[in-house]
């Protein structure tokens, strides 16, 4: 583990190059984040600090993104992720972070597979509200256990073929009450220690910088490249979080 500037240095660096991908893609700062951010802390610590500093990223996505949400995608996924937080908690307090790390990577792999097989990255998934009730479900027990909220998201989104200025604007929105709750309920289970502000003050300086960076950058980017953008963040996910679970 690193000691003094360096974990700081680690958190800044980490939450910079999330930042300008969260402000880029609207999602995805978390994913990127969180192994740069495991080189130098115990798993528990870095879902903390991340959720600290996700909080404060999507404050600010929200203020860039909002006018492009869906009001009713954001309602499935917010009724969904409520419960879905709660029990992401508790397991969080019960069980080892690398039995939750697991079960995502093999979310992530089986949904990878399924999409490289001929013509099912066309396949649109049904506009139904108990579908995306449980999408919410399952990213905020996601969000809350590994701090990886993005990664059922961006399965859901690629599943609906939604544009990339709707996943931006509903991610923008649904991140920020999410990460409320997530923050809410950790606070109130006694997860944080007074520590990890300071470290978690720095990790949202870098975030501010590298959002302000990746919402310009978004700009130049259309729906093939996103998509493929998703993709290929499910697969780094999915192989980050095999190697931290085996460690």
């Amino acid at each position: 583990m690193l000691l003094g500037f360096g974990m700081y240095a680690v958190v800044a660096l980490g939450w910079f190059v999330g930042g300008i991908v969260g402000g880029a893609t609207g999602m995805g700062s978390v994913m990127v984040s969180m192994p740069i951010l495991m080189t130098a802390f115990p798993a528990a610590d870095a879902v903390l600090i991340s959720c600290l500093c996700a909080l404060y990223g999507n404050i600010h996505l929200i203020m860039v993104y909002h006018k492009l949400a869906n009001a009713k995608d954001i309602r499935e996924l917010f009724i969904g992720c409520i419960p879905g937080c709660l029990l992401g908690t508790l397991m969080l307090k019960i069980a080892p972070v690398q039995v939750l790390e697991l079960m995502v990577c093999a979310m992530l792999v089986c949904f990878i597979i399924m999409r490289s097989r001929s013509g099912a990255a066309s396949y649109r998934l049904p506009d139904r509200s108990a579908i995306g009730i449980g999408a919410g479900v399952v990213s905020g027990f996601v969000h809350s256990s590994v701090a990886l909220s993005g990664a059922p998201l961006g399965i859901y989104a690629l599943l609906r073929q939604w544009e990339p200025d709707r996943v931006r604007g509903n991610f923008s929105v649904f991140f920020f009450l999410a990460s409320l709750g997530t923050v809410g309920s950790q606070a109130l289970a006694g997860l944080y220690r007074a520590e990890l502000f300071p470290l978690a003050l720095v990790g949202i300086i870098g975030c501010a910088a590298g959002q302000y960076a990746g919402v310009r950058i978004g700009r130049h980017i259309n729906r093939q490249l996103f998509q493929r953008i998703l993709v290929v963040f499910l697969a780094l996910t999915a192989v980050t979080l095999l190697i931290r679970a085996l460690e």
